[in-house]
């Protein structure tokens, strides 16, 4: 039997939020289990500091119950959160059979479309994966390398000499131009502004915003409509960039990785889905983890004056230690999300099948039995030393779902960095750390990673 691709009905955007709902969690223990214990705060305080802080509230919830505990999270209800680096890792590697994704990822349908790859299991996600897998190989993103280059350095011209400004702010600008330019293949400059407005809108989901998920009726009125209203402008925009690649004489010569998403498939929904989940996946995590990057080494001299010294050395180590450490630190994705197929073992309790768990990634990079007494510093010097726990480093998840993108993410923070720091002498606008806050399932930084360049360098 040959695997086929599935076909999706297009819907305008507004209806993707009706006829959407996870199922709510409730599952009962059977004989044997058991669930950890958890506050018994309620539900829309535990949902609340969930959303909103979870990096602040776990570490607390940790100290107070033990390294596995339960919380009561709306829309999904009962999840357990495992942090020993151990089970952290025995859930984000286990089979896609006892450990599925997909139910946990549903709550990205509203916003990317059915058929994304973030909440598909088993065959249909093997069938996808496949799909989206090629343009991530390592000779092409190579490839690209040089639209990286350029992309960084016009962003880096931009920056005021003199002047504080917000790096996160100026990494999503670039990361979104890399992904339409090498993601899309769109050049036309007009174009580009078009597409970065569009999508910057709708990758930028607020706090507000997620009421959508809950309360469909939502998005009828006020804020909720033009949210819904900016997601129709970059649907239709990245359909009719969609058109333009299938009328595209020249499209089997393109490097992009839209020209190899059409190829074999005549579903324009479907191809949307994907450009959209490339989006979700390689746009803000990256541009908030290059941030933290110049965040930490501008705070750390010794450590950039290291990094400078091996600039001109395409696979210098200590770049490559300085992008762990960052991706150790400050993690693309605070935790991951698994919902147990069947009765199992984890953290010391046995759990029932149909158990939400959530390993918390952020409590495996700093673990101090793992780690050392110093796991909670910026130390590239680490990653140099003989036998490193790289088993309890998951910036990428691991298993079948792991991200799709990890190489071009690292590809493109290398690039980054060298490119700013040739071109420019960059401080930062006071030497305090700036405190992780948490935006969905990200850490950004509380001010914006703010810097300053004190001059050009190479003029």
């Amino acid at each position: 039997m040959t695997d086929q691709l599935p076909t999706y009905r297009r819907r305008p955007a507004r209806d993707r939020f009706y006829g959407w709902r996870p199922e709510i969690n409730h599952p009962e223990p059977g004989p044997g289990e058991q669930f950890p214990p958890g506050p018994r705060a309620p539900i829309a305080v535990q949902s609340l500091r969930t959303w909103a802080a979870r990096n602040t509230y776990w570490p607390k919830m940790q100290q107070q119950y033990g390294d596995t505990f339960t919380l009561r999270v709306a829309p999904i209800g009962r999840i357990v959160i495992v942090c020993r680096p151990e089970d952290v890792r025995t859930a984000a590697l286990g089979s896609p059979e006892m450990f599925p994704i997909g139910e946990n990822n549903l709550l990205f349908e509203p916003l990317v479309g059915r058929g994304s790859v973030l909440a598909l299991d088993g065959a249909a996600h093997r069938v996808e994966r496949k799909r989206m897998v090629p343009p991530f190989h390592g000779k092409r993103i190579a490839a690209v390398v040089s639209t990286m280059e350029r992309l960084a350095e016009d962003e880096v011209a931009s920056w005021p000499v003199g002047s504080t400004f917000t790096l996160v702010e100026c990494m999503r600008r670039l990361t979104l131009k890399v992904i339409i330019r090498v993601v899309m293949g769109v050049e036309e400059p007009g174009r580009v502004a078009d597409l970065s407005a569009a999508l910057g809108r709708v990758l930028d989901v607020r706090t507000l915003d997620l009421l959508m998920w809950i309360w469909p009726r939502l998005t009828g009125f006020g804020p909720w409509r033009k949210a819904i209203a900016g997601m129709q402008l970059a649907d239709d925009l990245l359909f009719e960039e969609i058109a333009r690649a299938r009328r595209d004489p020249g499209r089997a010569e393109r490097p992009d990785v839209l020209a190899m998403l059409l190829d074999g498939s005549p579903d324009d929904e479907l191809v949307r889905v994907e450009l959209l989940t490339l989006l979700l996946g390689g746009h803000e995590t990256t541009a908030v983890a290059a941030s933290w990057m110049f965040e930490r080494l501008l705070r750390h001299p010794a450590a950039l004056a290291r990094t400078r010294e091996g600039l001109d050395d395409p696979r210098d180590e200590y770049r490559t230690a300085v992008i762990k450490e960052t991706l150790r630190l400050r993690q693309l994705s605070y935790n991951l999300g698994r919902r147990l197929s069947a009765p199992t073992e984890l953290g010391g309790y046995t759990l029932p099948a149909g158990t939400f768990v959530w390993p918390s990634i952020a409590a495996a990079h700093t673990d101090r039995a793992t780690w050392g007494a110093d796991a909670a510093a910026f130390r590239p010097e680490r990653w140099l030393e003989p036998d490193p726990p790289s088993r309890a480093f998951l910036p990428f998840g691991g298993g079948a779902h792991r991200c799709l993108g990890a190489l071009f993410a690292e590809t493109e923070m290398d690039v980054i960095l060298r490119t700013v720091l040739r071109n420019v002498d960059l401080r930062p606008d006071r030497m305090q750390d700036e405190k992780p806050v948490m935006r969905h399932v990200v850490q950004v930084p509380e001010r914006g990673a703010r810097g300053r360049v004190v001059r050009r360098l190479g003029s």
